[in-house]
């Protein structure tokens, strides 16, 4: 169960990254440099955040594969 709820809090989170994005405008700006090494951070770290809330959530039930 806590996995489930992993994966929907990074499913919130990660959404809220998007809207974020978009509402700014990052693809009207993806052929300025600037712009791109930007977003290409904010996807790095997004991902790496998403990976620590899903270990942190789930914690123990990350490694169970359900066979028992």
């Amino acid at each position: 169960m806590r996995v489930k709820i992993a994966l929907f809090v990074i499913l919130i989170f990660t959404y809220s990254i998007y809207y974020l994005l978009e509402s700014i405008g990052v693809n009207e700006h993806h052929d300025d440099l600037v712009w791109a090494f930007l977003t290409s951070v904010t996807f790095l770290l997004t991902l790496l955040i998403d990976v620590y809330l899903f270990f942190a959530i789930a914690k123990e039930d990350a490694y169970k594969w359900g066979i028992d």
